[in-house]
This record gives structure tokens, sequence and C-alpha cells, in this order.
């Protein structure tokens, strides 16, 4: 039995009451879940991008795990991204499904997931794709982070900082700083050959 955090990535069909969701989980990484669909009034909808806090158990012999309890991460809110929001958030999402690796706990990167869901959903956040590219890269040691900070406008650097990611750049000021258009094409450049990513999907989203 194991009792965590999630975030969950991705849900596929089982059956027409059933579904497996991946789930990154704050200290047991990746996992899948098997969950029932629920049609009770007021039972919390299992969905993509959803926080959730949750009980599971292992089935024998599987990596499977099954879902006892389940309810959102109160820790979370509970406000839901719109319009360019969204987009960027299943960006993220897309990043994270194409990337993790199964029970590869990382729990600074799930804490700044939470933070940065929170900041975006409450407008507190810029709607740049270079954030939440930085943010998934970085804790996963793909990101040239130095490089970024140094060449990222202060807007950038200053939301990187608050999700508290920083390279420590002490000769920041004696660069100029380059189109953030730029700076995102040599990330996601980067991003996609480390992992052997040939499409993202949610890419056409963002142009939108």
């Amino acid at each position: 039995m194991i009792k965590d955090k999630g975030l969950i990535l991705r849900s596929i069909p089982y059956s027409d009451s059933a579904r497996i969701y991946q789930c990154f989980t704050l200290n047991n990484g990746l996992i899948s879940l098997f969950g029932r669909v629920s049609k009770s009034k007021g039972a919390m909808r299992l969905q993509t991008g959803a926080f959730i806090a949750l009980s599971a158990k292992q089935k024998p012999n599987t990596s499977l795990y099954s879902l006892t309890e389940v309810s959102w991460d109160p820790s979370v809110p509970t406000d839901t991204p719109n319009g360019q929001e969204s987009a960027l958030w299943m960006f993220t999402l897309e990043l994270m499904q194409k990337s993790v690796k199964e029970q590869m706990p990382i729990p600074q990167l799930f804490h700044r997931l939470a933070a940065y869901y929170a900041y975006l959903t409450q407008g507190e956040f810029s709607l740049n794709p270079i954030i939440p590219l930085v943010l998934v890269s970085h804790d996963l040691g793909v990101c040239d982070s130095q490089m970024v900070m140094k060449l990222a406008d202060d807007y950038v650097v200053s939301q990187l900082l608050r999700l508290g990611i920083d390279a420590s750049i002490e000769t920041r000021s004696k660069v100029d700083s380059l189109d953030s258009k730029d700076i995102f094409n040599v990330e996601l450049d980067r991003f996609q050959q480390h992992f052997n990513i040939s499409q993202l999907e949610s890419l056409y989203l963002l142009d939108a």
C-alpha cells in the first residue's frame, strides 16, 4: 500500500468503466494506476493534468497499482487553466509524458510543477512556453540553465527564480538578451534530441 501525491499525465481507456492513469508521483516517480470511473454525483473526476492525493495497492506480480482512495491534492489550487493557459499546461504535460521514466522519483520537479500550475492558473505568470520547457528539462539534466539565465529577459529570469531554478549566473548583466523564441527553439531542439522525440503534438496550440 502506498500513500502519495501525484499529477496525472495520461488517461488510457481500459474498459467502459475503468482507466489506466499514468501518474507522476512525489515519492514513487512515474507509476500506472488502475481506477474505476465513478458515476457518483460529487465524486472527483480523474483527468489528465489533475493533482491528486492517493492511496493505492500494487497488483500482485505487476507494476500496476489499484487506486483505493483519491481526492484533489489540497495543497494545489483547484482553478482550471483556460485559453492559452490550458495550451501551456498541455505542453507541460506532453513534455513530461515523453521524457520521465518509470519509478524515478524527482521530488523537486513535482513541487515545481505544482507551483507553476498554481501561478499559471491564478494569472501570476506570463504565457511564455520557455518557462515550462526549462522547468521540466532543468530537473531532468537536459537544459543549459546557465545559457537560459544569461540570455533570457529579466521577466523570464524572475519567474524561473520564483520556481527555484537558479543557475547562479554572476555575469548575466554583461550579456545582451536574446529573443525568447530563439532561446525556446534552441532548448526545445536539445530536449527533443535528448529524448529522441520526433514530434510534440501540443506545439501547434502555442501558436494558436
